[in-house]
């Protein structure tokens, strides 16, 4: 694999419609996103308590092998099974409680002697199989898609609000799109150290050697059509400023906005991905999960602290299972429904989907921030912990890196300056106490930047002192007992979280939907 492989994302610069711009196509276009919005809020109205999806879904799959051992009468017709008696019969469930089912099925054997295997966890014949995105534990997971009619149907109307929701700001016809905003990050940088590769590469028109991916080298000569003279002219003529400020305005003026998800995790990459974009708008992503649709943004302008997203109560049937911020952990194994949500706190959401997945935990931490018609508005705000003994949530160690980053901007100098490309934490419960490490990639950390930091290793550590005063109240209490040692931050070689990209994608997980783990 070449330098330039591992670092392969999908970026997708979209060209919608040529004549877009016409005032017939801008009215159209209108029209079209006030009838699909009109259509999405009669959707949320018409299924305000969620439990016509639950029994939608119940009805559907009353033959599935894993619902008949928790639920006997669920495939007797005259027996319907309410919200209530499905919370209490069926227990919570993660991917490890479906590992054994799925590598079954995915090995195309049956369960049982007696058992379809198309049935052990969906009446709908099964698809294929995709990989999620591994965030969690560097493994992606292995997720089947039954092709279910009911949860087709379902994911359109949610990706007809996301469309409506985009219409409304443009009747553009360019934007650029990734899945994260890390992929777009990831190959803006690559742009900024190869660029002049680049631009030899259109000139001649075709990628250089170090490309080793057959295919890849193949479309992109299919796509240039030849040598491209005066686009290499007038993408060296404007790198050279080496002036990264707008660069995406500067290299494609026609884009109209930019959509990626910058929410969560992808927050740390808000700031740099505006300044790349400069006067071109950057519009926020919808919450869609690996197992399926969860909300939609309807105000995408936002940035990511305001970002709130619409629940569908189409989508599958939703629980909420109570977080304790102060205890790191949910709150025992009593959920509420949509209905019983309260504004203000946080909880874990809980899917019982159209494609095999029955009050399962996401693993996603959310605060409802206020309701929508009577559909709860969410704000994104971690992966939920692992264990119970982690000492840092993800959120804690955001909050905190964005203030040590403030923090080395103010202290050090000009000369001195360090942006940090990437970090995550882990800790090393070997040590007594146990200590938590926390793991950054400055760029450009050649053998002058090592240097610089070895003469400023004062500086350097009164900004640590002020990382560790930022990691939460739950650290600072263990802290201040003393069950925890004083904080390791360790400098990493240029690369090394390029290497973790490399070891998930050789894991099977794409490389568009890779997102850096925050605590391992």
């Amino acid at each position: 694999m070449s330098e330039w492989d591992h670092h392969i994302v999908n970026v997708d610069i979209v060209k919608v419609d040529e004549h877009a711009g016409e005032n017939g196509s801008r009215k159209r276009r209108q029209q079209e996103a006030e009838s699909c919005e009109d259509y999405l809020q009669l959707s949320i109205e018409k299924h305000l308590d969620n439990a016509d999806t639950l029994r939608s879904i119940l009805q559907h799959q009353r033959g599935v092998h894993y619902l008949q051992g928790y639920l006997p009468d669920v495939g007797d017709h005259h027996h319907p099974i309410d919200a209530a008696t499905f919370r209490r019969s069926v227990p919570l469930s993660c991917y490890d409680d479906y590992a054994d089912y799925i590598n079954q099925l995915a090995d195309g054997h049956n369960y049982s002697v007696d058992h379809d295997p198309r049935h052990i966890l969906s009446v709908d014949p099964l698809d294929c199989f995709f990989y999620s995105s591994g965030t969690s534990t560097m493994k992606p997971k292995l997720i089947p898609y039954f092709d279910s009619a009911l949860s087709k149907a379902a994911s359109q109307i949610a990706h007809q609000g996301s469309a409506a929701v985009l219409r409304r700001i443009s009747d553009s016809v360019h934007v650029i799109h990734a899945s994260y905003a890390i992929g777009l990050i990831k190959a803006l940088r690559v742009l900024e150290s190869k660029w002049e590769q680049l631009c030899d590469d259109l000139e001649k028109g075709s990628p250089c050697a170090e490309i080793k991916d057959v295919q890849m080298r193949d479309s992109v000569v299919e796509v240039l059509g030849g040598p491209q003279p005066d686009m290499s002219i007038r993408f060296r003529s404007i790198f050279e400023t080496k002036d990264w400020s707008g660069i995406l305005h500067k290299l494609w003026s026609n884009v109209r906005y930019i959509k990626c998800v910058t929410t969560g995790s992808m927050k740390q990459y808000y700031s740099k991905l505006k300044y790349y974009a400069g006067e071109v708008p950057l519009v926020g992503g919808d919450y869609f999960s690996s197992e399926c649709c969860v909300a939609i943004n309807l105000d995408i302008k936002q940035p990511p602290d305001q970002t709130r997203f619409v629940m569908l109560p189409t989508a599958a049937y939703f629980e909420f299972l109570p977080f304790d911020s102060a205890e790191n952990n949910v709150v025992g194994e009593e959920t509420v429904d949509v209905c019983g949500a309260e504004i203000g706190k946080m909880y874990e959401v809980v899917v019982t989907t159209y494609r095999g997945f029955y009050r399962y935990r996401l693993g996603d931490i959310v605060r409802v921030a206020g309701f929508y018609n009577s559909s709860p508005l969410l704000e994104f705000v971690m992966r939920a912990p692992k264990t119970s003994y982690e000492i840092v949530t993800e959120g804690d160690l955001m909050a905190a890196m964005e203030t040590f980053q403030l923090v080395l901007r103010n202290t050090m100098s000009m000369g001195m300056a360090i942006e940090i490309m990437e970090f995550t934490s882990s800790t090393d419960f070997g040590s007594s106490p146990k200590r938590l490490k926390i793991f950054i990639e400055p760029k450009d950390c050649d053998t002058s930047l090592q240097y610089k930091l070895q003469e400023s290793i004062v500086l350097l550590g009164e900004c640590c002192y002020s990382l560790e005063e930022g990691l939460g109240s739950m650290y600072k209490v263990q802290r201040n007992k003393g069950d925890i040692s004083p904080l390791s931050v360790s400098i990493l070689k240029c690369g090394s979280f390029d290497r973790l990209l490399k070891l998930a994608t050789e894991n099977g997980t794409p490389a568009s939907q890779y997102k850096s783990p925050k605590v391992i």
